[in-house]
């Protein structure tokens, strides 16, 4: 379900959930009432309109919960992209400053594990997978590093930081796959599911009906929104809100020999 979500446009989402929201809070409701006109005694609907407010609250907090966990994920993720790019550039710059023999190749080995990252690995990480390419660029990349022979103190400096960068290099893209496994917990999804469940029972048996029709289809049109918004910022590499590497397209052609 979540899938499919995802690979609509937010906007779909948004309207999918307010119709079908609206239609079980306040269509069916009010076509059943009109038709067989049913009106709820006087005291069980002050009793729901009470309950009505509750899990209201309820639900706005639980949304409030889950939003702070997803935009924090989504935050997250984007400062580990950055914080990869800025590590491709600045390996590209140590091995620039090496002068080796076979700095240029290593150089041309960086600037085509990153394209892997963005051609082939971002992709595969809406799957919850890795790339095998960039994943043998990088051990290509790591065994040349490991051969570098330094001639010079110079050069013996570089080979530390080029060796120290690749190590975080490498840790970062290992928490950047990591990320692609996080979602909002299930017991979250539940609660939600079983406080909106009461939402609507409790919307129900508002009285009169004018009042139902504004009052409940207004916190159904507020909770959809929200709904959209959890829903969006999860994907954090699926969807229309997903994570992009722009931050490592941008540094692509600064790479390079």
């Amino acid at each position: 379900m979540m899938s499919f979500l995802h690979s609509l446009p937010n906007i779909v989402i948004g309207l999918s959930i307010m119709v079908i929201g609206l239609t079980l809070s306040t269509a069916i409701p009010c076509y059943i009432r009109w038709k067989y006109k049913l009106n709820p005694d006087e005291h069980l609907a002050k009793g729901a309109e009470e309950g009505f407010k509750l899990f209201t609250s309820i639900t706005l907090l639980l949304i409030a919960f889950s939003l702070v966990r997803v935009q924090g994920d989504h935050r997250n993720v984007e400062d580990l992209v950055s914080r990869e790019a800025a590590l491709m550039f600045k390996l590209n710059r140590s091995l620039a400053s090496f002068n080796g023999q076979h700095a240029p190749e290593l150089q041309s080995d960086l600037k085509n594990y990153a394209q892997a990252v963005v051609t082939d690995e971002w992709p595969l990480m809406a799957k919850n997978e890795r790339s095998e390419e960039a994943s043998n660029l990088l051990t290509d990349l790591t065994q040349g590093i490991r051969l570098l022979d330094p001639k010079n103190p110079v050069q013996q400096m570089a080979r530390v930081d080029i060796v120290t960068t690749l190590n975080q290099l490498s840790d970062v893209r290992e928490a950047r796959l990591s990320a692609a496994r996080l979602k909002v917990p299930s017991y979250l999804w539940d609660a939600l599911a079983i406080s909106v469940a009461m939402l609507i029972i409790f919307g129900w048996l508002q009285n009169p009906l004018p009042k139902m029709v504004a009052y409940v289809g207004g916190v159904t049109i507020g909770v959809a929104v929200l709904f959209t918004l959890v829903i969006a910022l999860e994907g954090l590499f699926v969807g229309e809100s997903q994570v992009t590497p722009e931050a490592i397209i941008h540094v692509i052609p600064s790479l390079g020999p």
